[in-house]
């Protein structure tokens, strides 16, 4: 089963004049010019409960006689994560207490990790090495690893010789680690790779298991209850359990990824994906693979997507086909002050822009955007 989401934007031709400045606060009207009409259609396969997306794109030319700067109600970005130093201990806590602390890492938003890695040095039995960014997933029960696979698609518990164990990164930030080579049937691998007892880079063009995306997307929470937003560990078992943990009226970076630079399936730019929990469920309980009918996981009544092509960053909220039981907050996708988006994207009361029920997309061209829970 699958069904398509069309992301406008609108690039303008060299006829355009400047765009305006970043601190604009008001609405730009201009002569009608020559624009491009970039249209990407991410396509959604459900695929046993769990969405993939893949981007296609076509263009067309048409005039467009104005552009707008957003000026939002919320607030801009804030830090709530600490700036402690980083650690490469693989020592972790099974309490629920502490489990969810460490969800949010040790870095400060877009602090970039100053600890590298070092390939046979830790072991694979340790578990997984947080610090730098890394998270551990303590009720995911895999020794804190998001998955933890071989090439053939064999799982184990603990990470072991010939398998990839996946890690989850903090909110904002990816993971680096993934081998060149991927299975040809369609399923991915990531991670770090385990080789006589110790623990390898995947990928060498790079010393840290976790980078930044792009600053272009937050989350904000207006509501007095947790939301959990739960990304697919991919590339690797696409299971919902990279928490984003927004509790009541925080703020947090959503992970934006670039579809030039990041991890590509068969050739294709990829984005971060999303499932969000209703409100009031945790990251133990939510960013899980789900049951038929929870509620939880993949059965979440909200999907996100998060990307960036050509330097415009792409923000959808997508119905899930698992359920279609709305959420008891609602979301919208707002510029913050002084940024410049194209399009509309509000979902409340189980439709989107007010009676609509396929999803609906931005395009963030400069600055950034919130996804706003009220």
């Amino acid at each position: 089963m699958k069904f398509s989401l069309a992301l406008l934007s609108l690039v303008a031709s060299s006829l355009a004049v400047p765009a305006p400045k970043e601190n604009a606060h008001h609405y730009h009207r201009r002569d009608a010019v020559e624009t491009v009409l970039t249209t990407q259609t991410t396509v959604v396969y459900i695929t046993d409960g769990l969405l993939a997306t893949t981007v296609e794109e076509t263009t067309a030319t048409s005039e467009a006689s104005s552009t707008s700067t957003l000026e939002p109600s919320s607030t801009s970005k804030s830090s709530s994560s600490s700036s402690s130093s980083a650690s490469a201990s693989a020592s972790s806590s099974s309490s629920s207490s502490s489990s969810t602390s460490s969800v949010d890492g040790d870095l400060s938003d877009f602090v970039d990790p100053t600890g590298e890695f070092e390939d046979g040095v830790l072991d694979c039995s340790d578990g997984v090495p947080t610090g730098n960014g890394v998270v551990s997933l303590d009720w995911v029960g895999l020794d804190g690893w998001a998955s933890i696979m071989n090439t053939a698609g064999d799982t184990k518990t603990t990470c072991q010789d010939g398998y990839y164990c996946s890690y989850a990164c903090q909110a904002g930030m990816s993971k680096t680690q993934w081998p060149s080579t991927q299975p040809t049937d369609g399923e991915s691998r990531g991670g770090l790779i385990c080789k006589s007892g110790k623990l390898y880079r995947t990928n060498t063009d790079t010393n840290y298991l976790c980078e930044w995306g792009k600053s272009s997307a937050y989350a904000v929470s207006k509501i007095d209850k947790v939301v959990s937003l739960c990304r697919t560990d991919y590339p690797g078992s696409e299971n919902m359990v990279v928490p984003t943990r927004l509790t009541a009226g925080s703020t947090k970076p959503m992970s934006v990824v670039d579809s030039s630079t990041y991890f590509k399936w068969e050739g294709k730019g990829t984005s971060s994906q999303y499932y969000i929990n209703d409100a009031g469920v945790d990251v133990e309980e939510g960013c899980v693979w789900g049951t038929d009918g929870s509620g939880l996981g993949n059965w979440s009544p909200v999907v996100a997507g998060a990307g960036v092509t050509d330097g415009i960053t792409y923000l959808s909220i997508i119905p899930n086909p698992n359920n279609d039981t709305p959420p008891s907050y609602s979301l919208k996708i707002e510029g913050s002050s002084g940024s410049t988006v194209i399009g509309s994207c509000v979902y409340a009361s189980g439709k989107y822009n007010g009676d609509g029920s396929d999803g609906c997309t931005v395009s963030v061209t400069s600055g950034s955007a919130n996804f706003v829970f009220y």
